[in-house]
C-alpha cells in the first residue's frame, strides 16, 4: 500500500519551522525592556510565532488525516490527537496544546496582545518547536 503521506510537502514545511526556529532563537537575545518597545522586533517575533504554530498545525492535520483517519475539530484539539496517537508525546502535547489559542489571539484579537506575553512565549517558542520537529520526524522515519 502506498503511504498518503506528502513527504516533499512535510519536509518543506519542516524547513519553514527551522527559519522560524533560528529567527526566533535571534530575537529572544532582545532585552525585554527593547523588545517592549521596539515594534518591529515584536512585529517579527508574533509573525514568526504564528507561522510555527502554523506550521505545527498543517502537519499535524495531515498526519491526523492521511494516516489516522480523523481530523481535530479545532486547532488544539490537532496538538492534543497528535498526543493521543503518539506522534507526539502525550504529555508534550497537552502541555502544549494551548499555543492554537495563542494564535488565534495573535491572528484574531490582534488589538488584546500584551507584549509581555508574547515575549514570554518568544523565550519558550524556539525550544517547543524543535521538539515538535523532533517528534515529526522521528514519526516520518518510523513509516
Amino acid at each position: 500500500m502506498k503511504n498518503p503521506l506528502d513527504f516533499k510537502s512535510i519536509e518543506n514545511k519542516l524547513a519553514k519551522l527551522q527559519e522560524c526556529i533560528e529567527i526566533l532563537e535571534n530575537l529572544k537575545k532582545t532585552p525585554k525592556e527593547e523588545f517592549l518597545k521596539n515594534k518591529e522586533k515584536s512585529g517579527a517575533v508574533m509573525y514568526y510565532l504564528v507561522i510555527g504554530i502554523e506550521v505545527i498545525i498543517d502537519i499535524g492535520q495531515h498526519i491526523m488525516s492521511e494516516v489516522f483517519q480523523t481530523r481535530g475539530e479545532s486547532y488544539e484539539e490537532i496538538i492534543l490527537k497528535l498526543g493521543e496517537v503518539k506522534v507526539v508525546d502525550k504529555k508534550f502535547a497537552k502541555e502544549n496544546a494551548n499555543m492554537a489559542g495563542f494564535r488565534n489571539l495573535l491572528i484574531h484579537d490582534y488589538i488584546k496582545v500584551d507584549l509581555t506575553k508574547v515575549y514570554n512565549n518568544l523565550q519558550k517558542a524556539p525550544d517547543i518547536f524543535r521538539k515538535f520537529a523532533k517528534y515529526f520526524q522521528e514519526f516520518l522515519d518510523q513509516i
